[in-house]
């Protein structure tokens, strides 16, 4: 874990906002139980100017093909 791949990290978020493909975003790396990286970047609601913040909560659309999939390989396992 680089601090330069860390970096690249934050740019490409920032690229990806700054081309308003996405508004906001938190993005976390962890590794063997270590968290590496944990970054909240951009606009959590654009209209009201709210900030994105690490603590965040979204709404997940379409989880059939996830829980499906999970369900699957525990099958296989």
């Amino acid at each position: 874990m680089s601090s330069d791949g860390m970096a690249k990290i934050t740019s490409t978020i920032q690229k990806l906002i700054k081309d308003k493909a996405i508004s906001g975003a938190v993005t976390i790396v962890a590794r063997r139980g270590k968290v590496f990286y944990f970054d909240a970047q951009g606009m959590r609601d654009i209209a009201a100017g709210k900030p994105m913040t690490k603590d965040a909560i979204f709404r997940i659309y379409s989880m059939t093909k996830a829980v499906v999939s999970v369900g699957a390989m525990i099958l296989v396992e």
